[in-house]
């Protein structure tokens, strides 16, 4: 966390602290520390229940079904299923915007009571796009400190190429479109975007024409950087066609980390066989006399 609030420090304007490298330092250590406080322990109830709902439904899920329900009853565990999936969705949103704010306001006030020299100027916006760039940049270190993790090395490298992939297709676009321009620092603005772009929550879209699911999925891409642009002011884009082709390029950009990530889903839920169109032998209607 500390090296996100660093790191927001250099590349929002909404946030400054002073003093001595020492102090500075300081400063952003508590600030790191209340901001991760807030982010963990307000929403953990609720992440709790809604891990605990989820694990039931799953095992629901898994045992036999009761045929002779009615479709809406049989259909129930897939209803709740996408359910706590949308309330999952909702509550990273939240801590996104409100939670992680608040807890970074926090440790501003914190901050300023002990005598630091911090300021967190600006509006609502401002502080919402300090709290985002220190998520950001926590979820990018946190994969790099998981790579030396053997179990999590696989799922933190490919994350890891997928950022770094995204990071090369933004740059492209900054230098190729005149449109298309970072503030302040160039290559650390553009890597806090990258990052930022990097939290969105991917969907999967298969349609039966072709191409439409990729237009209707970099539209939405689309949507999300300019929620970026908006929201933080990093990123100058003049005008829409400007906008879809840099996603267009960065969608092209991230092409080989998700063919790796569907090829790991294929390696963990291989496709089931065919049924059998005989009934196996338990199955089979019994004349009473045996």
């Amino acid at each position: 966390m500390t090296g996100g609030v660093w790191v927001a420090v250099e590349v929002v304007d909404g946030l400054r602290i002073g003093g001595t490298e020492v102090e500075r330092v300081g400063t952003a250590v508590v600030l790191a520390a209340v901001f991760t406080a807030v982010v963990m322990l307000v929403p953990l109830p609720l992440t709790r229940m809604l891990g605990r709902a989820m694990v039931r439904n799953q095992r629901r899920m898994a045992e036999e079904p009761d045929w002779s329900t009615s479709d809406w009853e049989f259909f129930a565990p897939m209803r709740r299923h996408f359910l706590y999936v949308g309330l999952g969705m909702v509550l990273a949103a939240v801590m996104l915007t409100v939670v992680g704010p608040a807890g970074l306001w926090a440790g501003a006030e914190l901050g300023s009571w002990l005598g630091l020299d911090v300021e967190l100027d600006g509006g609502l916006k401002d502080i919402v796009a300090v709290s985002l760039v220190v998520s950001a940049v926590e979820t990018v270190l946190l994969l790099v400190l998981a790579v030396p993790v053997k179990r999590r090395r696989a799922g933190a490298l490919r994350s890891l190429a997928g950022f770094l992939l995204c990071l090369g297709g933004l740059a492209l676009a900054a230098a190729w479109l005149d449109t298309v321009e970072a503030t302040g620092t160039p290559w650390l603005t553009l890597a806090v975007v990258a990052a930022l772009f990097h939290l969105r929550f991917r969907l999967t879209l298969t349609l039966p024409v072709p191409g439409v699911a990729s237009l209707i999925l970099v539209s939405i891409n689309a949507l999300v950087l300019w929620l970026i642009v908006w929201t933080t002011g990093l990123l100058y884009v003049d005008g829409f066609w400007p906008l879809m082709g840099t996603v267009a390029v960065m969608w092209v950009a991230e092409w080989p980390s998700r063919l790796a990530n569907a090829a790991e889903e294929a390696r963990n839920n291989p496709p089931q066989p065919p049924p059998d169109p005989f009934w196996p032998d338990h199955h089979l209607p019994q004349h009473p006399m045996y």
